[in-house]
């Protein structure tokens, strides 16, 4: 199989930028794809300096795609905005964690509960930036616990039992607005995605399959940590490292873009990419069609040796 040389649209070859549409620039970035591949690449958010926050650290950024597609930015668990909009709100309380639903809905965690967001209308035209408080859906089932999003609106919940020093994964019930357990693992769950029961965990450099209270190993990445994993049934199953990040299918993956630390969003077959070093917005459409080619990479290679 054949791949476009270092695309995104096209590439300028070695080069230490991705060259795309109207000669926008992302720094220290690669895509590479099947060349026959219908994957689309398309801009959301071009790049470019304005308003940009003082520190678009990893740390201090999380970003979603709500249900019209547009992209929201939290940052310092404090502040959300609308890069395309300009619309911004502030939170009376700091949360930790954000998600979005496929249905839309979006929520907050700050390590003891779930959230749902509420605006004071009344309150808009008094300041010049509206105040949204968090309205608690249902506590967490142990303190200091971390909430992941799967494929339609399967919500996650993963705490480690401090008594057992076991780690212990629970699914919300959203009629019962309660967390109901359904798997406890002896490794450490560094991330979480899957659809109901159906889990896909990730402990280091590995990917297991949870399935009909059966366990395997899923994928093994070969140089570095799955810090995040994204799963719809449309598309499959997905990794982000610090460096890349990669489609999986039959243990083998195609790592199809490498950057640094970007932030991103599956929904359906399409993927939203955020590089907070340039405030831009990808939007990969078509990512299904993955799942029609058989690749094995016999190695990733080290962006900070590629460039």
């Amino acid at each position: 199989m054949r791949y476009k040389n270092l695309i995104i649209i096209f590439i300028l070859l070695f080069s230490t930028f991705v060259y795309a549409e109207k000669l926008h620039f992302i720094p220290r970035t690669v895509i590479v794809l099947p060349e026959t591949s219908l994957v689309k690449i398309k801009w959301i958010l071009v790049p470019g300096d304005k308003d940009r926050p003082p520190d678009v650290s990893s740390e201090n950024i999380q970003f979603v795609v709500d249900y019209k597609n547009n992209p929201l930015i939290a940052y310092s668990g404090k502040l959300l905005f609308n890069p395309l909009s300009g619309y911004i709100v502030k939170f009376n309380q700091p949360f930790k964690e954000m998600i979005c639903l496929d249905n839309g809905v979006l929520i907050f965690s700050d390590g003891r509960a779930v959230y749902y967001i509420d605006i004071d209308n009344e309150k808009l035209e008094k300041t010049d930036i509206p105040q949204a408080s968090l309205k608690q859906i249902a506590t967490l089932p142990f303190n200091d616990g971390r909430i992941f999003k799967g494929s339609g609106n399967s919500l996650y919940a993963v705490a480690r039992n401090s008594k057992t020093g076991k780690y212990e994964i629970f699914l919300f019930n959203p009629l019962r607005k309660n967390f109901n357990r359904i798997l406890v693992s002896n490794k450490p769950v560094n991330a979480l995605t899957g659809t109901g029961s159906h889990l896909f965990l990730a402990t280091g450099r590995q990917i297991e399959e949870f399935l009909n209270d059966k366990r395997r190993l899923f994928y093994e990445h070969p140089r570095e940590d799955i810090l995040e994993l994204f799963y719809s049934n449309e598309a499959g199953v997905f990794y982000k490292t610090s460096h890349g990040i990669g489609f999986v299918k039959d243990g083998n993956s195609l790592e199809f873009l490498q950057s640094d630390n970007p932030e991103v969003f599956l929904k359906g077959a399409s993927m939203f990419v955020f590089f907070s070093n340039a405030m831009a917005v990808l939007d990969l459409v078509n990512l299904d069609d993955l799942k029609n080619y058989s690749f094995k990479v016999l190695k990733i290679v080290d962006i900070n040796k590629t460039f």
